[in-house]
């Protein structure tokens, strides 16, 4: 089933935000089978609103809107619509008072303008949003289904997970036509280049099916993708291809679906009951907010020293003041004393040390901007690995993190580090 997506602001249109609800809606509708045929971004403009709705229609029978609902100006879609679908605005008392219970919840009275979001055109569906006061709209008119969300993301998550999500899994199976259906297996440590070599010719095992490569700092992606008519026909394609990806990669594969490779190496934390410390300059806390980001990690991440200056790599973590003098604070002497002395301060199984030139200053002609050592400390021994990621100092963080993380995760599993 084809599905479009209209996104609405002239914040995005201007780049003062991020389109990211395009992003979670086109992922969250794929997932279930839908095709997602386009994706358009307009301004806060009636007669742009509904040339894309004209425009749209003809492509798919599923139009999925998100932005303009709120109370001021400039938020025109719910009068678009109406005006679309020749409706009229009815208060809806149920809602008005969920505004009226909304405002009192926080200290303030209703006002007229906010009390406007209780109007709501009377075929559409109201979609209940219990985290804003705008509710979304649903329309199954004329031979298509528009579907209006509030542009706040975790209003829009909320009501994609409660009402669109489902409503759309019946019209998959009400429709019972054949679909896409993709599976994302995770790696880390193995260049793409490498992976795809690692794997071989697609032709000889896809047959039918998809497989794209998908890198990013954390390693790289492989999404993989099945057309049937039914989940078990598509289920059955996608365990074939996933068990070859694995036999022929799996030493690299970390975790499928929404795996992240902080969750992952939580995991493997609390089954072999050990507990990790962070020692971090170059990336400034990255890793411990990696592993906090985790829900549960306090059963296995202590905590961490940012030992952004030479002084305090010395004063908190024992490194040598001559080492640094020597070899400098990024080196394999200094990333190995840092994890073993972040290990030894904290008392826990694992530490870890992260030292480098992030940029986009501080380069040498023998230590470039985006050399980085990383050093672990465990139960059988200290390891250190440098890296060189190249000139960008944000993507120099985010890969010093990665590699970390993965090295960890090799180590726990005793796994060469090599490719």
């Amino acid at each position: 089933m084809n599905a479009a997506i209209i996104t609405i602001g002239d914040e995005l249109l201007i780049g003062q935000i991020v389109n990211s609800n395009a992003a979670f809606i086109a992922e969250a509708c794929t997932a279930i089978g839908c095709t997602i045929v386009a994706l358009s971004t307009i301004g806060d403009d009636a007669q742009a609103l509904i040339d894309e709705l004209d425009r749209l229609r003809a492509q798919a029978p599923v139009l999925i809107l998100t932005g303009g609902l709120g109370p001021t100006h400039d938020d025109i879609t719910k009068a678009v619509l109406t005006s679309y679908f020749h409706d009229t605005l009815v208060e809806d008392h149920e809602w008005l008072e969920h505004l009226r219970a909304w405002m009192k919840m926080r200290g303030r009275e209703l006002s007229d303008r906010n009390a406007q979001q209780a109007m709501l055109p009377s075929t559409c569906r109201k979609l209940d949003n219990p985290l804003g006061t705008a509710p979304g709209m649903l329309f199954d008119r004329d031979g298509i289904v528009v579907i209006s969300m509030p542009g706040v993301p975790d209003e829009m998550k909320g009501l994609m997970r409660q009402h669109v999500i489902p409503y759309l899994q019946r019209m998959l199976e009400e429709r019972n036509e054949s679909s896409w259906e993709y599976r994302t297996l995770y790696s880390t440590g193995i260049p793409e280049a490498y992976l795809a070599d690692r794997i071989g010719d697609p032709a000889t095992f896809l047959h039918g099916c998809s497989l794209a490569f998908l890198p990013n700092a954390f390693g790289v992606r492989m999404r993989i993708g099945a057309y049937g008519r039914t989940q078990e026909e598509r289920a059955h394609e996608l365990d074939r291809i996933e068990a070859y990806l694995q036999e022929r990669a799996g030493r690299w594969i970390y975790g499928t679906g929404s795996t992240s490779l902080a969750m992952r190496v939580g995991e493997l934390l609390k089954e072999q009951g050990g507990t990790v410390s962070v020692a971090e300059s170059c990336t400034g806390g990255m890793l411990g907010a990696a592993f906090t980001d985790v829900a549960g990690s306090s059963a296995y991440f202590e905590g961490g020293i940012l030992s952004y200056s030479n002084a305090v790599k010395v004063r908190e973590l024992g490194v040598s003041a001559a080492d640094i003098a020597t070899f400098g604070a990024v080196s394999d002497v200094v990333a190995r004393q840092m994890c073993d002395g972040v290990r030894a301060r904290f008392g826990t199984t694992y530490g870890i040390g992260i030292t480098g030139v992030a940029g986009p200053d501080g380069g040498t002609e023998e230590k470039p901007v985006g050399t980085v050592w990383i050093g672990i400390a465990g139960p059988t021994g200290t390891a250190t690995k440098q890296h060189r990621f190249g000139p960008d100092r944000r993507n120099n963080r985010e890969r010093s993190v990665a590699a970390a993380l993965a090295m960890l995760w090799r180590m726990m599993q005793g796994v060469d580090d090599d490719v």
